[in-house]
């Protein structure tokens, strides 16, 4: 704890100082890609912000095919930059993959169940591509054929681990530290890097899934968003700045 100094003036006309409690300013620590917690950040007062990704975005190269395609699987927004140049719908999860695809886009649900059942409700005619990286869960595909519908993956991206930094390995002991992940993969690498949870440090999980992949010794500094999406994220990081901020 550290301390400011308040200076009293007693009725004998002595001064003396007695400590005031001061608060560290907590710490956010966003392990995404550069790019993705450059967006989150922008916004977000009362932290100290620390952008150290543990993992980058790399196209895998893969060639897209288009024949027959009636429709393309958007989950999420790393995957829009390598979207082949075809005039089909994206059906999107999220606002955020929605906004990234632009105008042919459509918005079907806010996670992978979501758009299952929305799609399989509109029932396309024709091929569906999942255009997704290289580390996937949800079995969209899988789950949209069980349903009837013809749906293919391909991988158009790489989610390839980057090792902790100094900078990384400085936030993660610093007091008063929020970490937000937003993926199972962001889950797994925050946690093969930290030997140990700081016992103040707060852990917001995107989805069950993503708190699935940490330690379970770490499940009470844990906290899961009820809608997983950005501006909860957001909303829920917001909020516990300005807990730590105004015990």
């Amino acid at each position: 704890m550290r301390f400011a100094w308040d200076r009293c003036l007693w009725s004998g006309g002595g001064v003396t100082l007695r400590p005031m409690p001061v608060h560290p300013t907590p710490t956010l620590l966003l392990t995404r890609p550069r790019a993705a917690s450059e967006r989150f950040a922008a916004g977000i007062e009362g932290a100290e912000v620390v952008i150290s990704p543990l993992m980058e975005i790399v196209p895998t190269g893969a060639e897209v095919p288009t024949e027959g395609l009636a429709g393309l699987i958007v989950t999420s927004q790393n995957a829009v930059p390598f979207l082949p140049d075809v005039a089909v719908p994206a059906y999107c999860v999220g606002p955020r993959s929605a906004a990234a695809v632009g105008g042919r886009a459509e918005l079907i649900g806010p996670d992978a169940d979501g758009l299952v059942a929305g799609l399989l409700a509109l029932a396309p005619r024709g091929v569906l591509l999942h255009c997704h990286g290289t580390h996937t869960r949800g079995d969209v595909v899988g789950r949209l054929q069980a349903g009837g519908l013809m749906a293919h993956g391909i991988a158009v991206y790489d989610q390839q681990a980057r090792p902790p930094d100094t900078t990384f390995r400085d936030a993660v002991t610093a007091s008063g530290l929020i970490v937000p992940l937003f993926s199972p993969r962001s889950a797994q690498l925050f946690a093969q890097a930290v030997s140990a949870l700081p016992p103040d440090a707060q852990i917001i999980a995107l989805s069950p899934a993503v708190a699935d992949a940490l330690p379970a010794q770490w499940r009470a500094q844990t906290g899961i968003l009820a809608h997983p999406n950005g501006a909860e994220m957001s909303n829920a990081v917001r909020t516990h700045i300005a807990r730590r901020n105004n015990p």
